[in-house]
């Protein structure tokens, strides 16, 4: 079945117009995506190589709007599995010194296109500060063999933290996780669904 949308974000300066065609298919990438005018790209013409984010340099910071200051960053390459680890991301700190640091495990799944933020090696549960932003920022390096990122939606079937849709900010290359006044426990799940049109990122 055929379906026409428009993807506009303008909350970090991005705005995307999207027409597509969604199709199932084998390989990593949502949607047949045309860039502005339908007619300027032919979907046949984008091969299935330009997929997801697998094998792309990651960073990952936490930054905090107390001070307007993030972490050093980790960085990593993006795979199937654990691409930061409780222990690592528990070494962040806070960037201001206020609140607390949980030990947050961070895996990417290439086959459902999600990111999974898994609390279970967090000692005790706590809330992030109140002020307003005070999260992890993830910068992707795109290569021409990644899609590009269209869409981030929080699945409420699975999370159990307090975040919606109005709490994530993305761009192509970049998405920022608001946890500002968010309480968490030991176990606490955040999954993110990632909608990625198979066709190549455009310079910046």
């Amino acid at each position: 079945m055929d379906a026409r949308y428009f993807v506009a974000r303008n909350k970090a300066g991005v705005a995307l117009l999207v027409a597509s065609a969604l199709a199932s298919f084998a390989g990593c990438g949502d949607a047949y995506t045309y860039d502005l005018d339908p007619g300027h790209i032919d979907p046949d013409s984008v091969g299935l190589e330009h997929a997801c984010f697998d094998g792309s340099e990651i960073e990952l910071v936490r930054y905090s709007s107390i001070c307007d200051d993030s972490t050093r960053p980790l960085t990593s390459v993006i795979h199937d599995g654990i691409v930061f680890s409780s222990e690592e991301v528990g070494k962040l700190g806070s960037p201001c010194g206020v609140g607390p640091t949980p030990a947050v495990e961070m895996i990417f799944d290439m086959t459902s296109h999600s990111v999974l933020l898994d609390f279970s090696a967090v000692a005790d549960g706590d809330r992030f500060p109140q002020t307003e932003f005070d999260g992890y920022m993830f910068d992707i390096a795109l290569h021409p063999s990644n899609g590009t990122l269209v869409a981030v939606t929080v699945d409420r079937d699975l999370s159990t933290v307090a975040l919606d849709e109005s709490d994530i900010d993305f761009d192509r290359s970049s998405i920022k996780i608001n946890f500002a006044g968010t309480r968490y426990h030991r176990g606490s799940l955040l999954k993110l669904d990632l909608t990625i049109a198979r066709v190549a990122p455009l310079p910046l």
